[in-house]
């Protein structure tokens, strides 16, 4: 069982009238759309580039969001949309006796399928020879008419079973996530290998899997949904290398609501915030990467539950129970040129140069050489990122991103000095204890003086901004001591 290790970018912004609905910043990862109704319950990009909304009732906005038109079925709750290739748009529907709505190309009608079922369309899938698959909590519906004619070709006899996910691979199997609502052994991963005609259990028949993805190479990606309890078992996120014969955990206990993936097989998480405090929100992960970075910067506390990734790269999040939709400000796809420097150049030695896709993290690392000191980094604006002499950094914009350094005098370590500096973090006056200062000096992130004080043990740091400072202070026999202090407000 591989560990997963989380690295999350807490950004809670503050929320604004018009279509971006909170306070942006340039190195944000989203931004705020108005939805069309409150509850968004699925969300895709037409071949048109049109924005296509399911809630109550089905919307459509050509212009990202700022505006939108209702398109039909204002008295259903759509589950799921889907868009054919010749430009039919499918929708699942929770109306009764019509689980499946259809509208045809051109057309500005919709057409209610004879499905035999009054069970909710809640997933949609198209086989190899061109037939149409709809998953519903009594099994999956097969047609190969698009229209009339319907046949139950997995039936779930419990009442209990609900198809979350239907998935085409490369190599023309289809699967199928069933998700078991009692716990009995009864869902799992199916796959068929004929058109959707008979159905078999490839595993995970003990968890509840919810969501369903793949890469390039045909990795199946699933997770696993069990709200409230942090500790159960029947959830996590799975991988199957070789086709559902084997499968390994990635996150265990944790609840996986949804799971994309790009054409570059980046893997977007998305995590369901309980009542135990778990990680929430949307992750991206590499595959085979050691880290799970959290993509929550320009994002509010939110019950995200689903994404959907644009065929340009932009990714979209919503939840059918807020009153928002999310974008990410830029493509995944779009290529930033980063420069990590040192200053003084001749203070340290630096790694994390490169090209990055947008929200990807770099992995930043300084080390200072000999009489220098690593205060902290910077990004374009001068502004602190981290004091962490390692860490990562969402990329959302190219230029160059600074390790400060400041000169120190050597100190004799037999001979050097312990001392103490309380309290810390400290908000007006910061006691030095175990020393005798001659002369104090603190340093800002970038290296600067911005505090110069002789003959006392005492620093007041009121009117210093918030952030952390490093305190280089000397005694009367000339001997060097630096600490780090951290001002809050």
């Amino acid at each position: 069982m591989k560990t997963t290790r989380f690295y999350t970018l807490l950004a809670l912004l503050l929320m604004a009238g018009g279509v971006t609905m909170q306070a942006q910043t340039v190195d944000d990862f989203w931004m705020g759309i108005d939805p069309p109704a409150t509850g968004v319950y699925s969300l895709i990009e037409d071949f048109d580039g049109n924005i296509i909304v399911g809630a109550t009732g089905v919307y459509s906005s050509s212009d990202g969001g700022a505006t939108w038109s209702l398109i039909g079925l204002e008295n259903s709750g759509i589950l799921r949309l889907y868009e054919h290739t010749d430009g039919t748009l499918l929708a699942g529907t929770n109306y009764g006796g019509h689980p499946l709505q259809k509208r045809e190309a051109g057309s500005t009608e919709w057409k209610a399928l004879p499905v035999p079922t009054i069970a909710n369309g809640v997933s949609i899938g198209v086989t190899p020879d061109n037939s149409l698959l709809l998953g519903t909590w009594e099994g999956i519906y097969k047609s190969t008419d698009w229209d009339s004619t319907w046949t139950n070709v997995y039936v779930d006899h419990s009442g209990v079973c609900e198809v979350t996910g239907l998935l085409k691979l490369n190599n023309g199997t289809m699967l199928a996530t069933v998700l078991d609502h009692i716990g009995m052994g009864m869902g799992g991963v199916f796959k068929s290998t004929d058109n959707g005609e008979t159905w078999s259990n490839i595993g995970l028949s003990d968890k509840f899997p919810f969501s369903l993805a793949k890469n390039s190479q045909d990795e199946i990606y699933v997770g696993c949904l069990v709200l409230y309890d942090p500790d159960n078992p029947q959830r996590g996120f799975y991988k199957s290398s070789d086709y559902g014969e084997t499968w390994e955990e990635f996150l265990p206990h944790q609840c996986v609501q949804s799971i994309t993936v790009d054409n570059n097989d980046v893997i977007y998480v998305n995590l369901y915030c309980d009542a135990w405090g778990n990680p929430f929100g949307i992750y991206r992960w590499e595959n085979g990467d050691e880290w799970l970075y959290g993509l929550a910067a320009g994002m509010p506390d939110r019950r995200i539950e689903k994404q959907f990734l644009s065929r340009d790269g932009y990714l979209y999040a919503f939840g059918q129970y807020d009153n928002q939709i999310y974008r990410s400000r830029k493509s995944v796809y779009e290529e930033f040129e980063i420069d990590v420097v040192a200053c003084p150049e001749n203070g340290g030695t630096v790694v994390g140069s490169g090209i990055y896709n947008f929200g990807e993290f770099a992995h930043l690392s300084a080390s200072a050489n000999a009489n220098y000191q690593f205060v902290g980094w910077t990004n374009q604006d001068g502004d602190t990122i981290s004091t962490e002499q390692e860490c990562v950094h969402m990329i959302a914009r190219g230029g160059q991103l600074t390790a400060n350094f400041v000169s120190i005098d050597a100190v004799d370590e037999t001979e050097g000095k312990s001392f103490t500096l309380w309290p810390n973090p400290a908000s007006q006056t910061v006691y030095i204890d175990g020393v005798e200062a001659d002369e104090v000096q603190v340093y800002n992130t970038l290296g600067q003086v911005v505090k110069t004080m002789r003959g006392t043990n005492e620093i007041t740091v009121a009117e210093l901004p918030q952030g952390v400072y490093l305190v280089r202070i000397a005694d009367a026999e000339g001997k060097v001591l630096t600490a780090k202090v951290a001002v809050s407000r």
